[in-house]
């Protein structure tokens, strides 16, 4: 066996070492390219990451699926998923809970406080929704016989109607009553959230057909669909002025949309997993969204800049004022987290 020179050898080790950076310059390119197409860059640097709560609400077993505050802000509702199946009201300053309401048989995916913030709607997997009196804790009544898992509930604005939406569609019901008044056609795909534009007029679905889709609320009748997004689409909500929409998706994405037109403005890219619900803060300067990737997200709602993240949470809902966010934490608890003094 021939071995080379300690020469040669030195010679070989040093033309390694001048090459390596060029074979480096070449590949990073690409891995880089390919790295922010699978995880879309967003400004980690810019944005706040929030970790002190000033409350922790303890008493669910599940982990929670929504958060609502009531219209004054004074309460927060929870909904607990499967093996807990039991809904919250707390004190939103203290954290004390005034009522466990109990009733649906499986996990509970949403509620909604009437405008008045005497009533609170429960969407269960157990098919129904059941409406409580805020006041007592008591059951008014409940609406059944529903074919799916209910997803979506949101009250009229004026205090009037109950929307539903499930598997089947999406349905209109008289609050006092629980009578059925309308159905909401425009396919059999699924519908996941709901929302109500604030004058009452226009509804709003989140549909797994990867649409969003517009009706007139008196009517029923379809006045817009929202195409853009690449999955199903889990969250949708109205601005407070009621000229924007805006949705989460499963793509991995939440966008903003013109209310009238159906255009779409801006499209946030930050979440690296599924995106499951959107919120506007209460001035429509904010958009807040959470996703699979255990992540909450404050969002510039103009250029869709990234302001705040809250790691583990889920759920967002903002007080009234917009001084306060609350999430669902991983561990199975409520947090409350203070935006502004």
């Amino acid at each position: 066996m021939k071995f080379l020179s300690r020469r040669t050898t030195l010679g070989f080790a040093v033309a390694a070492a001048l090459l390596t950076p060029v074979i480096v310059a070449v590949v990073s390119p690409r891995i880089e390219q390919a790295r922010r197409k699978l995880y879309p860059p967003h400004n980690y640097s810019e944005a706040i990451v929030c970790d002190h709560p000033f409350l922790t609400l303890q008493g669910h077993t599940r982990r929670v699926n929504k958060t609502a505050f009531s219209p004054d802000g004074a309460l927060i509702a929870s909904a607990g998923g499967d093996g807990d199946a039991t809904v919250k009201i707390w004190d939103s300053h203290t954290g004390s809970v005034r009522f466990t309401l109990t009733g649906h048989d499986r996990g509970v995916y949403n509620l909604a406080f009437s405008p008045d913030g005497n009533k609170l709607a429960s969407a269960g997997h157990d098919h129904t929704v059941r409406l409580w009196d805020v006041a007592t804790g008591k059951l008014l009544r409940t609406i059944g016989g529903l074919e799916i898992h209910v997803k979506g509930v949101v009250f009229s604005p004026n205090g009037q109607r109950i929307v539903t939406g499930d598997g089947d569609g999406v349905k209109s019901w008289d609050a006092e009553t629980g009578r059925a008044l309308l159905s909401f056609h425009g396919g059999h795909d699924g519908v996941r959230a709901l929302a109500y534009s604030p004058d009452g007029t226009r509804l709003a679905a989140a549909r797994d057909d990867w649409t969003v889709r517009v009706w007139d609320a008196d009517s029923g009748q379809e006045l817009l669909t929202f195409k853009g997004h690449h999955e199903r689409v889990w969250g949708v909500a109205f601005s407070p002025d009621g000229k924007r929409i805006a949705s989460a998706s499963l793509d991995h994405s939440a966008k903003i949309w013109d209310a009238e037109s159906g255009r779409e403005i801006v499209t946030f890219t930050g979440h690296i997993e599924k995106v499951h619900s959107v919120a506007f803060s209460p001035d429509g300067k904010w958009v807040a969204s959470c996703g699979a990737d255990g992540a909450v997200r404050i969002w510039d709602a103009a250029n869709a800049r990234e302001l705040m993240v809250f790691k583990g949470q889920a759920a967002p809902a903002f007080s009234p004022d917009g001084k306060r966010l609350a999430t669902a934490d991983t561990s199975n608890t409520v947090q409350v987290w203070k935006l502004a003094e």
